[in-house]
């Protein structure tokens, strides 16, 4: 009878051990101040990898740079662009873009048309290491890198 009784509080341990151990992966990123996500966005060149999931495939990449005073400007495949950002915590709004009116045929001009306009209805982000994800309001993602994770490949 004592057998029995170990096995049964042996297992009843190990079901209480597995289930908290069970909270223990979490990969939900940490979440950051105001001031520690601004500082993490700044003198980087964000280069966008995927619009609503979609792939983009550029001959040159689209990017994002941010400036401590506020301002934001890039490169939309065909023209520069610049503008203002304002950022609350993960709240972030662009405000309207200026850019040059060069036309580089159909295909890049529909992309840089789907980015600025992506950038327009952009309300909050997400920030992980290398990789920033903006959200529209109705959660379509630009996916963004810094490209600075440390590797050579």
């Amino acid at each position: 009878m004592l057998i029995i009784w170990k096995r049964i509080c042996c297992a009843v341990l190990l079901s209480v051990a597995l289930a908290g151990l069970a909270g223990c992966g979490s990969h939900e990123a940490p979440v950051m101040n105001a001031d520690a996500i601004r500082q993490a966005l700044l003198d980087k060149t964000w280069t966008l990898e995927k619009v609503a999931r979609r792939e983009m495939e550029s001959d040159t990449p689209l990017t994002l740079k941010f400036g401590a005073d506020g301002t934001v400007e890039g490169f939309g495949g065909c023209n520069a662009f610049q503008g203002q950002y304002a950022l609350d915590g993960e709240k972030l709004t662009f405000g309207p873009m200026a850019s040059t009116r060069k036309s580089c045929g159909a295909a890049a001009d529909e992309q840089e048309y789907t980015f600025l306009t992506y950038l327009a209805k952009v309300e909050k982000l997400a920030l992980e290491g290398d990789e920033l994800s903006l959200f529209t309001d109705n959660q379509l993602e630009l996916f963004l890198t810094s490209g600075e994770s440390g590797l050579l490949w």
